[in-house]
């Protein structure tokens, strides 16, 4: 966590979207939901992006991550 996000580096380059893909790969299987549930809402071409998890609490999140998240509406 920084600054009330969670920071995820990946290596592969953002050519593609193929970083974006590693993204909701990694999430999934951390958190143990399918990539389908997992949407980038925001900032597909930034580095700073904004996920929506469906049928993820925050708590879900907080349990599995080991971090305190936030939600921003």
């Amino acid at each position: 966590m920084e600054e009330g996000r969670l920071k995820i580096k990946v290596t592969v380059p953002p050519e593609g979207g193929k970083a974006n893909q590693k993204v909701i790969e990694l999430l999934s299987k951390a958190l143990k939901v399918p990539k389908r549930d997992i949407d980038i809402v925001r900032g597909e071409t930034s580095r700073i992006k904004v996920v929506r998890i469906e049928g993820v609490t925050l708590a879900n999140l907080q349990e599995k991550l080991g971090v305190k998240v936030v939600e921003i509406s």
